[in-house]
This record gives C-alpha cells, sequence and structure tokens, in this order.
C-alpha cells in the first residue's frame, strides 16, 4: 500500500472513530450543542462540525432547535434521531412467545403476545417469525426498517456451534444453526442472549438498577435465572454461564429430607431449579 493509500486509511478509521464518540455523547447529553460537545469530548470544532455533518446525513442524529439564554449567537441543539432505525425484541418463553418492536431511544411501537404451543424448535421458530412479521406491520412499518433483532430465551447462547444450551424447558430449541435460521426468516442481524441477563439491562438502564454499579437480577418463572450487571456491562462469566443458578445443586430437596432416594437425586446439577422455580413453588404449596 502506497503512504498515500495509508493516510487515506487511517483519516477514515479516525473519521469514524471522532462520529462515535460524537454520538455517543449526544445520546448520553441530548440536546447539546456544537460547542458543547467539543468541550465535552476535547475534539476541535471544525472537527465537531465535520462530523455532525456525517451524522446528520446518514440519519443518526438531528436539529431540535436553538439554545435559549446563551450569550451571543443562538446555538443549534442536536438529539439523535430515535427513527433512524428500529429493532425488535423476541421473548422466547415455554408458556408463551412474546415481540415487541422500538425506535432506538426504546420507544415501543408495537407489541403482541402469543402462547407457545409448539412441541420443537421449528414450531417455536415459525411462531416467532410470524409473530415478528405482524408486530413489524402494526407499527407501521415494513421488514427493510427493522435493524437488528433480539431474541431472549432460557439458557446459554454457544456462538462456537450456534446453538443455545441448558434450556431444558424449550424442547429442540438446542439445535445447532439456530441464529442463521433465525436471520434468514427475519432478515435481518439477530442475537440470541439469555433472557434473565436482558432483564438485568434493562433494569440498570429504566429500572431499580439505574446508577448501581453491581446487582444481580433473578429472574423465577418457569425456571430459575440470574443476570449480572457491573459497571454497566453484562458479566456473563468466561463460558456465558455465570448467571445459570438454576443447576447449582441443592441437597436435600426442602420437601423430602429423610428420603433417601430423594436426598440421593438432590445432588445433581439443576435442582435448586427443581427447588424454587414457580412450578416448584405451587407443588410445593399443594403438598402442605
Amino acid at each position: 500500500m502506497t503512504a498515500g493509500g495509508t493516510t487515506h486509511g487511517n483519516s477514515g478509521v479516525l473519521r469514524s472513530i471522532n462520529e462515535r464518540v460524537l454520538l455517543d455523547r449526544v445520546r448520553a447529553a441530548a440536546p447539546i450543542s456544537r460547542a458543547q460537545l467539543a468541550r465535552d469530548t476535547g475534539l476541535s470544532k471544525p472537527t465537531v462540525s465535520t462530523a455532525l455533518e456525517s451524522l446528520e446525513r446518514a440519519g443518526l442524529v438531528r436539529a431540535v432547535g436553538l439554545e435559549i439564554g446563551a450569550r451571543g449567537r443562538a446555538a443549534l441543539l442536536y438529539e439523535p434521531d430515535p427513527t433512524a432505525g428500529y429493532v425488535v425484541g423476541i421473548d422466547i418463553g415455554r408458556a408463551w412467545i412474546r415481540v415487541a418492536v422500538a425506535d432506538l431511544d426504546g420507544n415501543l411501537l408495537a407489541r403482541q403476545d402469543r402462547r407457545n404451543r409448539a412441541r420443537g424448535s421449528a414450531g417455536m421458530l415459525t411462531t416467532a417469525t410470524n409473530l415478528a412479521h405482524t408486530v413489524v406491520a402494526d407499527a407501521g412499518l415494513v421488514q427493510g426498517d427493522v435493524a437488528h433483532t433480539v431474541i431472549g430465551c432460557p439458557g446459554v447462547y454457544d456462538r462456537t456451534a450456534d446453538r443455545i444450551r441448558y434450556a431444558v424447558n424449550l424442547p429442540g430449541w438446542g439445535r445447532p444453526g439456530l441464529r442463521g435460521r433465525m436471520e434468514v426468516a427475519l432478515g435481518t442481524t439477530v442475537d440470541i442472549v439469555n433472557d434473565a441477563n436482558l432483564a438485568a439491562l434493562g433494569e440498570y438502564h429504566s429500572g431499580a438498577g439505574v446508577d448501581c454499579p453491581l446487582f444481580v437480577y433473578i429472574t423465577v418463572g418457569t425456571g430459575l435465572g440470574m443476570g449480572i450487571v457491573a459497571e454497566g456491562r453484562l458479566f456473563p462469566g468466561a463460558a456465558g454461564a455465570a448467571g445459570e443458578i438454576g443447576f447449582l445443586p441443592l441437597s436435600p430437596r426442602p420437601l423430602e429430607v429423610g428420603d433417601s432416594a430423594a436426598a440421593t437425586a438432590a445432588s445433581r446439577r439443576g435442582m435448586l431449579e427443581d427447588a424454587v422455580s414457580a412450578d416448584a413453588v405451587v407443588r410445593g404449596a399443594r403438598a402442605l
């Protein structure tokens, strides 16, 4: 590569970095002026102006008015454009499949819940896909407007094998090739994330975990799960299973103390979920 080519390539990378820094700052502090962006980021005013123009052309930010009460000439204020793209969220559980569409500010545009009557992964994939297309249409959008889809479900997604592990409550959901099949069916890029982890992120951004540097979120439903957030980021552990507390051993099982067979079985993995999930609580109440 020539020296000129190298310089041009480096300039393009630097420009992209500057735009990302400014977009993150606009999202965090909007509405905000160019002068304030320069002060906050340490970038020069010409650099800020050039980057903002590029972000405006891409539809990622927009001008929203003038700064009130400022000395001298009124400054133009900017905010992210939430209509630059839309996202689909799909929650797949044993009893229900839920789909929602939101803009980039997280504003909910449409949602539907449907009973999960599927007996295997193919049926769940078909139900989720059809429901997603319906909800996108309900939001007044077409599939091409959707920038990304996130699927939340029990278990741990293994990227190497492209399969879900430990989703014992979803028959057949662990078949390889899940992400690829979903991307083809939905026509968007797809991320598959543990549902408790997604719930923890939601609490961090908009719920009880706001401004909390370290917390855990525990879900008790068909199964038992936990999401860990540290300094604003998920802590999944080395293999992605840090929150899989349902597989911790519990011995002996509370309602079966003295039963040698049950005490032996209680040493196997998964007994904590068997003892404290919603179904287990109902069984325990009926046994009293």
